[in-house]
């Protein structure tokens, strides 16, 4: 399994200035109860990589949790070089109960990002999975974690989550798009399906639709990919044991001639 050595930087929002921070509050909502919805940015060389889509979705996840969102003034991410930015729209502090206030920060990991990465192979998780409404990305993230931990245990680099009702949702840390008789498919956003940005590109790039994906027609696929705003598009090498097609090189190309700085 891969791991990197994370150098982590945070910056919080206030009087419209970005301000460096050493820390974060305990006290936020955000971090005590992972009340918080969050977008994860690319940054290649100091760029940052489909960033006015990923914001639009900051903005429609915190419309849905109630929260007045005014938009992110300008970062300056010269000052980082190649990792992953997360922008946080957190409840801040109060009890449980309190409306959500809506405190901003970015927390930045230098590691690796890439388009190319090799195939991992997968398995699927049976633990029922209970997704967030919207497609949006919440900070309590502890059900994902714990399948990918799952999916380290048995050798494998990802595990494809169900809904209660038995749909394919996503794989624990990306989407995730099946070849089944000879077309690409998606999980439907209806199933708890992450509104992903990479994903939107896949979509329109591959003509996948959307559907309802039971295990049997899991079962069926000959190909699989992932997406995420980390590794772009990676296949799976096999499907609980049985073997998939990986060649997806040349949309991988395409990938990295669309989106990261020339």
């Amino acid at each position: 399994m891969e791991a990197h050595q994370s150098v982590m930087k945070s910056w919080k929002l206030e009087a419209g200035q970005w301000i460096a921070c050493d820390s974060l509050p305990l006290a936020d909502r955000g971090f005590r109860y992972g009340m918080s919805v969050f977008e994860t940015i690319a940054v290649s060389a100091g760029r940052p990589l489909l960033f006015d889509a990923h914001l639009e979705r900051l903005e429609r996840a915190a419309s849905d949790v109630g929260a007045d969102f005014l938009g992110l003034p300008e970062f300056d991410f010269s000052q980082i070089s190649t990792g992953l930015m997360r922008f946080y729209f957190t409840a801040g502090a109060g009890k449980p109960t309190d409306p959500f206030i809506g405190n901003v920060y970015a927390v930045f990991d230098a590691a690796e990002v890439g388009w190319n990465l090799p195939p991992i192979r997968g398995m699927t998780c049976a633990a029922p999975y209970l997704p967030r409404p919207g497609g949006w990305k919440s900070g309590n993230y502890w059900q994902n974690v714990d399948a990918m931990a799952m999916a380290h245990r048995s050798d494998c680099g990802e595990a494809l989550l169900f809904n209660p009702a038995g749909m394919l949702v996503s794989a624990s840390m990306a989407n995730v798009f099946l070849e089944i008789d000879g077309v690409w498919v998606t999980p439907s956003r209806e199933t708890g399906a992450r509104d992903g940005v990479v994903r939107e590109w896949a979509m329109q790039c591959t003509g996948a639709r959307e559907d309802f994906l039971e295990i049997t027609s899991v079962a069926r696929c000959t190909a699989c990919f992932l997406t995420n705003s980390r590794y772009g598009l990676r296949s799976l090498s096999e499907l609980d044991g049985r073997p998939l097609r990986v060649d997806i090189s040349g949309l991988q190309q395409q990938y990295r001639n669309d989106v990261f700085p020339a």
